[in-house]
C-alpha cells in the first residue's frame, strides 16, 4: 500500500511499521497521511497500532497528518496509539501537548498490553 511503512494484523490490532528513518518532507508526509487514511477506511480491526522505531526524525507538519489519522479513527471507532516514538519526537509531542490527545505508549507490548486493558470488545 506504502512505501513508507508496513502493516501486520493479528485479527484485532492492525499494526503500521513505518519504515523510513526520516519523515521530513511535506510530499512524504502528505503521501503517508493519505494512505494511512485510505488504510483506516479499509480494516476490520478496531485496534489501530502506529510503531515509530524505526523513525529518528519526523517533521513538526507531520503532526496535522497524525491529527487527521486521529479525527478518522475516532469517526470510525477505531482505538489508536502509538508506540515506539524517539525521545526527541516525543519531546515535540510534549511541547505539542498531544501527548495528551493521543495515547502514547513506550514499547509494542505496552500499545498491546493497553487494547488489552480497553477491552478488545469494548470499544469507546
Amino acid at each position: 500500500m506504502s512505501n513508507f511503512f508496513t502493516t501486520q494484523s493479528d485479527g484485532e490490532i492492525l499494526t503500521v511499521h513505518f519504515t523510513h528513518a526520516k519523515i521530513l518532507e511535506e510530499t512524504v508526509i502528505q503521501q503517508i497521511s493519505a494512505a494511512l487514511l485510505v488504510l483506516i477506511d479499509k480494516t476490520n480491526e478496531k485496534n489501530f497500532l502506529l510503531d515509530y522505531s524505526q523513525v529518528g526524525f519526523l517533521s513538526s507538519s507531520a503532526l496535522g497528518g497524525l491529527i487527521k489519522v486521529n479525527k478518522k479513527c475516532k469517526e470510525a471507532k477505531i482505538n489508536l496509539k502509538l508506540c515506539n516514538i524517539h525521545p526527541d519526537i516525543l519531546q515535540v509531542f510534549k511541547i505539542t501537548r498531544l501527548d495528551k490527545v493521543l495515547a502514547i505508549y513506550p514499547d509494542t507490548q505496552a500499545a498491546y498490553e493497553a487494547f488489552k486493558k480497553t477491552g478488545l470488545f469494548f470499544r469507546k
